[in-house]
């Protein structure tokens, strides 16, 4: 951000200001140790971390405004005093402030928004648009996860003072959240990338979950866009009930026409998948350096952002061509024995494991595979027939080894036995270390050429697998 000063923010924020007003404010941070100079930060407190206890780092780090709840200065002792060129603004709620303060930089700024859910891909997704948008105008979006009711109002407050278009992903758990994120970033464009089984153990059904999604498309204002998915039943259906004006991307167009259609899918490169597009008639070649099905459906979501915000189809495949993924997603390493690595283990559900499964297969060839896959989480009922449809699909490629990690995962190998895989290449085991200890073994064996794909959900830390088969043997 820029062209605010503490004065102006703490009478946006309605607090009591201590210190320097007139000092000019650059970008927020909750973190004492990111400040770089200029930021407001936000002192939250919490169960694990307060804020408070780093109010003095963070203006020695070049933090020029703390916000801080004004209860924790009540008592006549405990006084802050506050640095010659520094400030501090004291609020009721921290947290309040900094999601007020969001909704008003948001309008300051004037930026078209991008909003991005879905079940699988949303981070890949907003990715890809920032790269096709970013082609013609001053793009700012979330990095990494900052998804959540701290990150996406922090993402608002750091983008710069000139931004044309935010694109911001919106993580939910439950209903309810999205509307909330909503009302912070008031969103022009909603993308939806699939309506999945994630979250199920939290809202119970999948209707329930698309309800929770479609929070997007209901907060946009009457004159908004909704960018659906039309390989997707859920989100079709959905949309057929909407009175929005929406745009379909597809492959099949299995539900829905799609305005915007990929074809002829071909490998290009260790990694990289080339197709052709299609949209009303102006058509291209795309190389997008990365692989599968699902990945191609991301770039066609981008793609279709980019048609209706006036980016040519020629311009938002050059952006895709220059694509920078967020970390850990079908990551390429190389490990010892002369192994390839697909480290991919930001997250995972039963869809995208398939998906990645079959990339696995596409990408290895005529070589040796090997799938190391952790439990899955919040897939409630659905958590057993979940993990071994993740098995069935693994039995059917004809991935040569199986090693599982966790209780849970257990499934994954009785989902394979069920779908007639050999009981000879499964290795169950219950940690990351007894992991890696079977699978150098069979590395070992295996000799060079061998590809790995090691993939869980995010707390199962699978990456600590990935670090350990790089290592030298």
């Amino acid at each position: 951000m820029g062209k605010w000063t503490v004065e102006a923010v703490a009478g946006k924020a309605k607090g009591v200001l201590l210190g320097t007003p007139n000092l000019e404010v650059s970008g927020c941070l909750i973190d004492s140790r990111q400040a770089q100079g200029g930021e407001m930060f936000f002192a939250l407190p919490g169960e694990q971390v307060d804020g408070h206890d780093f109010i003095e780092a963070a203006w020695k780090k070049g933090a020029v405004l703390v916000i801080a709840e004004e209860d924790r200065f009540k008592a006549p002792n405990n006084h802050q005093v506050v640095p010659e060129g520094k400030a501090l603004l004291l609020v009721k709620s921290v947290f309040t402030t900094l999601q007020e303060l969001a909704k008003a930089w948001r309008l300051e700024l004037g930026a078209k928004v991008v909003g991005v859910t879905g079940s699988n891909g949303k981070t890949t997704t907003k990715d890809m648009i920032a790269a096709v948008l970013s082609q013609r105008f001053k793009v700012y979006y979330n990095k990494e996860n900052h998804n959540n009711e701290l990150g996406l109002p922090m993402t608002i407050l750091n983008a710069p003072f000139g931004t044309e278009i935010l694109v911001l992903e919106m993580g939910m758990r439950g209903l309810g959240e999205v509307t909330a994120l909503c009302n912070i970033a008031k969103p022009d464009v909603g993308v939806i990338t699939n309506i999945g089984t994630t979250h199920l153990e939290l809202l119970l059904t999948q209707e329930r979950i698309a309800q929770a999604k479609w929070e997007l498309i209901e907060a946009l204002p009457e004159d908004g866009l909704g960018i659906i998915n039309a390989d997707d039943l859920f989100s079709v259906q959905k949309a057929k009930k909407d009175l929005h004006s929406m745009r379909f991307y597809g492959l099949e167009g299995v539900f829905a026409e799609p305005d915007l259609k990929g074809s002829a899918l071909r490998p290009c490169g260790p990694l990289g998948t080339t197709f052709d597009v299609n949209y009303k008639g102006e058509k291209t070649t795309v190389n997008l350096p990365l692989p599968g099905k699902h990945n191609v459906l991301d770039a066609l979501a981008a793609l279709a952002v980019g048609k209706v915000l006036g980016v040519s189809l020629a311009e938002g495949c050059a952006g895709l061509g220059m694509l920078k993924l967020s970390k850990m997603r079908l990551e390429v390493r190389y490990g010892s024995f002369g192994t390839t690595l697909l480290n991919d283990v930001y997250n995972a559900n039963p869809i995208s494991m398939q998906a990645s499964l079959a990339v696995l297969k596409e990408r290895a060839d005529e070589n040796k595979t090997l799938a190391i896959l952790g439990e899955m989480y919040e897939l409630g009922t659905l958590a057993e027939s979940g993990h071994r449809e993740v098995g069935e699909t693994l039995a059917k490629l004809g991935i040569n080894e199986l090693i599982t990690v966790g209780k849970l995962a257990e499934e994954i190998a009785e989902g394979a036995r069920i779908a007639g895989y050999a009981e000879e290449h499964i290795k169950v085991t219950s940690t990351r270390d007894e992991a890696v200890t079977q699978a150098k073994d069979l590395l070992n064996r295996f000799g060079p050429g061998t590809w790995v794909l090691i993939k869980g959900s995010r707390g199962m830390k699978m990456e600590e697998i990935t670090k350990q088969l790089e290592q030298a043997e």
